[in-house]
């Protein structure tokens, strides 16, 4: 024994032989808020063990001395130890009695994860006779499950509840823990979360269940967990919304909805520009704000013209409840084949929320850097148009103030900024080569462009002003007004011996409009829902002309511009629209609904020259439209409900096709058949059905245009020719979500869609292009919460084959099937949240259905999918 320790041990026998001896108070009960959680050490047990201890005070022999070797040191260890060796379930009324038989007394604490109650016990072991951990399935009434399983240098006890985290009471002694475990009560839920509330169908808050069409809403939790493959809102709603065209991996959308355009609004601002050619729609913001997506299926002109397939409306996050909160994540990525170091990329961002009296703060800032792509072989992938090497920064920030609990101001800003720069091309000569072929990377080094032009890129600004009154002329009022910039530049391209030669276009585009609705109840069960839109919409669209003898020496690297000319001349396109919608609950199983809006429309352009040389008048004209809906939902059964509508909606022509590609007597106030708006009308009926752990539905659409406007491919001039004319689509739609227990979900969406096109006007039909009518899209997962706080997700994409487009001439080339499953994991770690996904799972080698439909166009187009990509992250919220 060492002088330091002789030293300790004399001046604590000193201290216990100058204590008086006095009367112990009962052991104090502890309460654990989080969970419910009373640790008691049995009142008789204390009292006679401290009288002991008062009616014969230590002496100094009696004092055990401390170890002072390594056997002495490694016993104590071991006897501090505790020892579990056997685990009992006694059923009481409430719940259960859990008995814990140990060698020494426990310390417990306790947490609340989901519906689970967590007993961690601090150095202690499991030494069960049959070895291994403890485990029973439903033992009692509200309790699914109780486990105990070694953790570290202690053990865990998970309690989870049926419907909600069971509540405990644990007397401690000194070979046995005790815990009375009740089930848990469900705590009333806030009414934004006990019932799910959709405003987009409407311009009003109605509960989901009685709209009388088909509408999926996808939760903030849904899109964190799938940014987990992607960041790209186009796969994100690809996987998750029945109807919509799977993603095309490449910067534009490229989907349609039921077959037809979809509106895509952030906040109810529009992010559509008339020229189609772009399509970044999904590429305006970063997925980490938004708080919901609410898409309503189907034709609708509830917001304005354009929504002849749906709408998207994709609604920011509000401040939290809290006075202050901050959420950081950070995450990386790479290609899973061989790790390859171009392929890593990054995401990072910060958020903080904060609330002061009636005023309120969001703010959150993101950078992500993408690496290169690789197929399911190996190869990299030269994607034209592709996301892969780029960089964005994404910025969004919210001021509200309520001057009192009715009234509610608030602003934000979005600014979304992308831009890409490749070292590798598309090498053009696997067009010269025999057969198909896929995309191959030709490597050139970083894209030069001198004298003008630049690499790919996006921006995108949003200014939103709006104001909510509650309680006003009987009802609410919702104003708003916004402003709208964005920009796109495409990559260069190489389409020799085609009169474009090598060029890239760019795109300059503002909006900027107003809204006013107000919800005014007509009685106890009639509301009416009425108020007034407008939009202003100025688009260019320009190509840049490169010099060919420069691309060529420099092998695609150096893209001279040579020359700047309009593909589109600038252009004017303003909407006026006038819109009621009344919903009439009729009796308490049947609720009607019908709209109307009125739209006038103003299209402006001036004298220009076409891209070819041919001048070309300009001209003012107007048009105007009105759409009507309506429809019915009757509730057969408390969980099972049937619904029907008519519902219409219309939209301009795509005037960047029109003017851009017009004939030399082309004359904007006189060609009225490519001006004609056009006019959709669908008829749908479908069945719901919403029990304790099952939620499914079915619907069948059929939807007609006497004036549609469809795109030809003209193996001439390698470009796609606007055709109007008359055209029907028609489809299915089903879902399925199971709950099989407390820890287990699973679930799947089927989409079926065709469509056919009088394009000359015989009374014969045909199939329209892959580019609106997508293949048979099936989706399907399984998740399960393994441990309390660790969920795995698996999930299939399976993409059908389509060539009637092809075999009708429509098409330059079929769609052939393919499937690609992604695995999600999340599993709380300390303070926050570990995540994990793999894209492509099983390293499957495709082509998406875009590239296998373009390919067609030049094998250029051909770019083989992502193979395995594994992303890990890691956020927390403090």
């Amino acid at each position: 024994m060492n002088q330091l320790q002789r030293l300790a041990w004399v001046e604590g026998a000193l201290l216990v032989l100058m204590a008086s001896p006095t009367q112990a108070e009962p052991a104090p009960k502890i309460e654990s808020q989080g969970a419910s959680l009373v640790t008691e050490m049995p009142r008789g047990e204390a009292t006679a063990q401290e009288s002991e201890t008062a009616a014969a005070p230590a002496l100094l022999s009696q004092i055990e001395q401390p170890a002072d070797t390594v056997d002495e040191w490694s016993a104590e260890i071991a006897q501090a130890i505790a020892q579990i060796t056997a685990v009992r379930l006694n059923p009481t009324a409430d719940g259960v009695e859990m008995v814990l038989e140990t060698s020494a007394e426990l310390a417990a604490s306790s947490s609340v994860v989901g519906n689970a109650l967590i007993v961690d016990i601090a150095n202690a072991t499991l030494t069960l006779p049959e070895g291994g951990e403890f485990q029973a399935t439903n033992p009692a009434e509200g309790i699914a499950l109780v486990s105990v399983a070694p953790l570290g240098d202690g053990v865990r006890v998970a309690i989870t509840g049926s419907e909600a985290p069971p509540t405990a009471a644990i007397n401690a002694a000194a070979q046995r823990l005790v815990m009375s475990v009740a089930r848990g009560t469900a705590a009333a839920a806030p009414d934004e979360e006990a019932i799910q509330v959709v405003v987009t169908a409407t311009r009003s808050e109605e509960e989901a269940t009685t709209i009388p069409r088909s509408v999926t809403v996808i939760t903030q939790q849904e899109i964190q967990q799938q940014t987990s493959v992607s960041r790209d809102l186009s796969d994100i709603l690809g996987a998750l919304v029945p109807g919509l065209a799977p993603s095309s991996e490449r910067t534009f959308t490229a989907a349609s909805l039921r077959g037809r355009n979809a509106v895509i609004l952030i906040d109810g601002v529009p992010q559509n520009v008339n020229v189609r050619d772009f399509d970044r729609e999904l590429r305006t913001l970063d997925p980490s704000i938004i708080e919901r997506i609410e898409v309503v299926r189907g034709p609708s002109a509830i917001y304005g013209g354009g929504a002849t397939g749906g709408i998207i409306n994709i609604i920011t996050r509000q401040p939290d409840e809290a006075d202050f909160s901050a959420t950081s994540e950070v995450s990386v990525n790479s290609a899973l084949g061989s790790l390859q170091g171009e392929s890593f990329g990054y995401f990072v961002q910060q958020t903080v929320s904060a609330r002061d009296g009636n005023a309120d703060i969001l703010a959150s800032l993101s950078r992500a850097d993408t690496g290169a792509s690789f197929d399911g072989q190996g190869d990299r992938i030269p994607t034209i148009q592709g996301t892969d090497e780029s960089e964005n920064v994404s910025l969004f920030t919210r001021l509200g103030y309520n001057p009192d609990e009715n009234q509610r101001l608030q602003f934000s800003l979005n600014y979304y900024r992308e831009s890409r720069n490749s070292d590798v091309i598309a090498d053009p000569s696997v067009d010269d080569e025999p057969g198909e072929q896929k995309a191959r990377a030709l490597r050139v080094g970083q894209l030069s462009f001198p004298e003008g032009g630049g690499p790919q890129a996006d921006r995108n600004v949003i200014l939103n002003l709006s104001y909510r009154h509650d309680d006003i002329l009987n009802g609410s009022l919702d104003s708003q007004l916004y402003f709208r910039d964005n920009s796109s530049r495409s990559d260069p391209r190489d389409r020799r011996p085609r009169p474009f030669g090598i060029f890239q276009g760019e795109l300059e585009s503002q909006n900027w409009g107003g809204r006013l609705a107000l919800d005014t109840p007509l009685a106890d069960s009639l509301n009416l829902v009425w108020g007034a839109d407008y939009n202003h919409e100025t688009t260019a669209n320009t190509y840049n002309l490169f010099d060919p003898v420069s691309f060529d020496d420099s092998n695609g690297r150096v893209n001279r511009l040579i020359e700047q000319r309009p593909l589109v001349p600038p252009y004017t396109l303003s909407s006026l629209g006038l819109f009621s919608q009344l919903q009439w609950q009729t009796t308490d199983w049947l609720e009607l609904s019908g709209g109307v809006r009125h739209e006038r429309i103003g299209f402006s352009v001036s004298d220009y020259t076409t891209f070819f040389g041919e001048p070309i008048a300009g001209g003012d004209r107007n048009f105007s439209d009105t759409a009507f809906n309506a429809g019915a939902v009757a509730d057969i059964t408390p969980e099972i409900s049937l619904f029907a509508n008519v519902a219409q909606g219309f939209s301009v022509p795509d005037f960047g096709a029109v003017l851009g590609f017009a004939d030399p007597d082309f004359a904007v106030n006189s060609d009225v058949q490519a001006n004609r708006p056009q006019k959709v009308s669908e008829y749908e009926v479908g069945i719901r059905g919403d029990w304790n752990t099952v939620q499914a539905s079915i619907s069948g659409f059929y939807n007609t245009s006497e004036l549609g406007s469809t795109f030809v491919f003209d193996d001439a001039t390698g470009l796609y020719d606007l055709v109007r004319a008359p055209e029907r689509v028609y489809g299915l739609e089903a879902t399925l979500d199971v709950q099989p227990s407390p820890t287990w979900s699973l679930g799947t969406t089927l989409s079926l869609v065709g469509g056919e096109a009088d394009l000359d006007d015989t009374g014969e039909y045909i199939a329209i292009s892959s580019t609106r009518i997508q293949p048979l899209k099936l989706t399907a997962y399984i998740e399960n919460e393994t441990l309390p706080g660790w969920r795995n997700r698996l999930q299939l994409l399976y993409v059908g084959s389509r060539s009637a487009a092809f075999d009708a001439e429509v098409d330059p080339s079929p769609i052939n099937s393919y499937a690609v499953v992604d695995l999600i994991s999340s599993v709380d770690v300390g303070p926050g949240t570990l995540d994990i996904g793999i894209a492509n799972l099983f390293d499957a080698f495709y082509f998406p259905a875009y590239a296998q439909r373009s390919s067609g166009f030049s094998e250029t187009f051909n770019s083989a999918a992502s193979g395995r990509r594994v992303t890990v992250g890691y956020r927390v919220t403090f």
